[in-house]
């Protein structure tokens, strides 16, 4: 999914309001992007939310795990109105389910959703040595060179885990 500059560039400025808790700077932004700058931050947001759940358990996320990072992400320094069940409705059903925001919350909840999830689970889930946005670029290079690779070379991945993680 090679993603527009402007979009990423958008994105990170709306995540970095709601890390910051600015939240009429990011009501401003989000009444002045384009319908298309609005959907792309939308599966950017979902992309990293998953990265970030599939990373936490080192493995697809059971059910458990999906509570764990829940719980986890709804504790940050944000101060975003969102919860523990939503960022757990969010995962388990958006990001790494099959529904999209708007079947799972209220319209006014379906755009902030999202957003504030991601938001928490950057900041609650980087390495403790790197900032947010350091982590935000470590997931999109990821996420872009994952695009850019051939399926067939995931057993070979899944090997070379295996063979790091049993030399731990």
């Amino acid at each position: 999914m090679a993603t527009d500059r402007k979009v990423e560039q958008a994105t990170r400025t709306m995540l970095g309001h709601a890390i910051r808790h600015e939240l009429d700077e990011l009501a401003a932004l989000m009444r002045t992007a384009e319908n298309e700058t609005q959907v792309g931050s939308a599966l950017l947001c979902l992309m990293t939310s998953a990265y970030i759940a599939i990373e936490a358990s080192e493995r697809w996320p059971t059910d458990a795990d999906l509570r764990e990072i829940a719980k986890n992400a709804a504790r940050p320094v944000t101060r975003l109105d969102i919860g523990e069940q939503e960022i757990y409705a969010y995962l388990s059903r958006v990001a790494l389910g099959s529904e999209t925001p708007g079947d799972v919350f209220p319209a006014q909840s379906a755009v902030t959703v999202p957003l504030y999830a991601t938001a928490n689970l950057l900041v609650a889930f980087r390495p403790h040595d790197e900032d947010w946005q350091e982590y935000l670029d470590q997931i999109w290079v990821a996420t872009d060179a994952a695009d850019r690779t051939s399926l067939a070379v995931l057993p070979a991945l899944m090997f070379r885990a295996f063979l790091e993680s049993a030399s731990r």
